[in-house]
């Protein structure tokens, strides 16, 4: 091959990766805006993907076409036999990430007064397992042979189930904890009292089935987990009941 022919090539491949990344942008931009809806936000990713290795296939075709002209006047041929199958691939997996996003949400909301960590590690868990299951269905539309891949999915699956039934476990065990440590603290304090803490000192205003709501006297409500008061060392000044207080009569 002449020089020529090789400034030929190195400039396709460059040229996809560069116009690819440039359409990726693009994608992700026009998509990923804050007036889309939700389920079109969430495929901008995999739609930004999908064009940025468009334009990569491109530029590496045209560099096949000068280096082997042969492999590739037969490539069309292959290519519209495979198309569908790979068609068919991209549809499940951007469905599974639209879908997976729902998914996410959902446990968000059902896990709100869980801890952030569980709430992050749930959510990851739920989005890899969606993902994982989409690939699993994706690639034998590609004509690939599934046993080993089925064999390490089905083991990537019962390891994150159990992962999820364990993350659920101790959210809620931590719930039920704070629950338990309320109705202790029902018993130490009322509204009204003034509470020290090791670093915060103020009002009760309200006590919350999982947390003690204080008014600082910086004048910022605070909520405090009510395991908190049956850890710390605290000092308490009972403040006047409401049938004491003057303006009730």
């Amino acid at each position: 091959m002449s020089t020529t022919e090789w400034m030929i090539v190195a400039g396709a491949i460059v040229a996809g990766f560069v116009v690819g990344m440039i359409a990726s942008r693009i994608i992700s931009v026009a998509l990923g805006a804050p007036t889309r809806p939700e389920p079109i936000q969430d495929a901008a990713g995999p739609l930004a993907s999908l064009g940025f290795w468009t334009f990569v296939v491109i530029g590496l075709l045209v560099a096949l076409g000068v280096l082997s002209p042969d492999a590739l006047s037969e490539m069309p041929r292959n290519l519209v036999a495979f198309l569908p199958r790979l068609l068919s691939a991209a549809i499940v997996v951007i469905a599974a990430n639209v879908l997976s996003s729902f998914a996410t949400a959902a446990l968000a909301r059902a896990l709100a007064r869980a801890s952030s960590t569980v709430q992050r590690q749930a959510v990851m868990i739920t989005r890899a397992t969606i993902m994982a299951l989409a690939v699993l269905i994706a690639v034998p539309q590609l004509g690939i042979e599934t046993t080993v891949i089925n064999l390490g999915v089905a083991a990537i699956f019962f390891a994150l189930s159990a992962s999820f039934t364990l993350l659920v476990g101790l959210g809620g065990r931590d719930v039920a904890s704070q629950v338990a440590s309320t109705r202790a603290v029902k018993r130490m304090v009322q509204s009204g009292d003034e509470v020290t803490l090791e670093n915060l000192t103020g009002i009760v205003v309200a006590l919350h089935p999982t947390a003690v709501e204080i008014r600082a006297t910086t004048g910022q409500a605070v909520l405090v987990p009510s395991a908190r008061f049956l850890a710390e060392t605290i000092t308490i000044k009972r403040g006047e009941s409401p049938a004491s207080d003057p303006s009730s009569s």
